[in-house]
């Protein structure tokens, strides 16, 4: 079974962006680690052709990484 890899040179400004380009913008190298932790929060546009397996909208990707921001706090002096 071939790997899905992250696609960071499609990373253009664009609405819609692949499986690929979903991954490289959420900075997930594993398919499996993006299906299991990002997928379930997103929407996935059919494509007419139902060659691909969709594609992901940039504004919800982005609402994701907003969600699940990790602060740490700095060392006070």
């Amino acid at each position: 079974m071939a790997r899905t890899k992250a696609d960071y040179e499609g990373l253009m400004i664009q609405e819609f962006v692949s499986k690929q380009i979903a991954m490289a913008y959420t900075n997930y190298t594993d398919e499996k680690k993006f299906d299991d932790e990002v997928r379930p929060y997103l929407h996935v546009y059919r494509n007419s052709d139902k060659r691909s397996k969709g594609d992901y909208f940039i504004p919800e990707l982005r609402q994701w990484k907003l969600n699940h921001v990790e602060i740490n706090p700095t060392k006070q002096l």
